[in-house]
């Protein structure tokens, strides 16, 4: 009863969505169809979907090339399960989680997270980096949140400490960082 309920409702809510953008569009674009305001909409829907996932791409790549150019082994788009083992390489199915960037040799499937160090690249962080709770349970060797804003969180929020840090091209004014890392000391951290 209540899932009828509860789809209904959002049926409904869904419906009123549309209606309200198609109207707020009509009145920029009124010699369109609802049909094609819709079609425009979620063209553009899924165009800022696509740029941000580049963008988290850019960063990925960027670190990767530096990891390479500096002859330290990694894998990106490392899978693992809820108890922290590597199930797999670039596959979400099964995983409860996948890690943007694993260091270290010997990054087999079956091995924990443990044994590596980590890096999470985030090009702004905002909330997301809530998605890396998982590393307050099974702690990498080292964890850091690699971002190009300054919306990155709190130091006590964060954890911050030896083993968990945050490094940013884009420090805050009012930065409570332990650690006020930029990316020239990625290495540092690294090696």
């Amino acid at each position: 009863m209540y899932n009828t309920v509860l789809t209904n409702a959002y049926t409904n809510y869904r419906d009123n969505k549309q209606s309200v953008t198609i109207q707020k569009l009509k009145t920029e674009l009124p010699e369109k169809s609802d049909k094609e305001l819709l079609d425009i909409y979620n063209l553009c829907i899924s165009q800022h979907q696509s740029r941000q996932q580049g963008n988290g791409n850019f960063l990925e790549k960027h670190i990767s090339e530096f990891l390479t150019d500096n002859k330290i082994p990694f894998k990106s788009q490392v899978s693992i399960n809820s108890e922290g083992i590597i199930i797999g390489f670039n596959i979400k199915a099964g995983a409860a989680h996948v890690i943007d960037i694993v260091i270290g040799s010997e990054i087999e499937i079956g091995k924990s997270i443990t044994e590596f160090d980590v890096i999470s690249c985030k090009t702004t962080c905002r909330e997301r980096w809530t998605q890396d709770k998982w590393s307050l349970v099974h702690k990498p060797c080292i964890f850091i949140l690699a971002t190009l804003s300054d919306d990155y969180p709190p130091s006590k929020r964060f954890s911050e400490s030896e083993t968990r840090k945050i490094i940013t091209s884009n420090p805050k004014l009012k930065d409570d960082r332990l650690f006020k890392l930029n990316f020239d000391d990625l290495l540092g951290v690294l090696v």
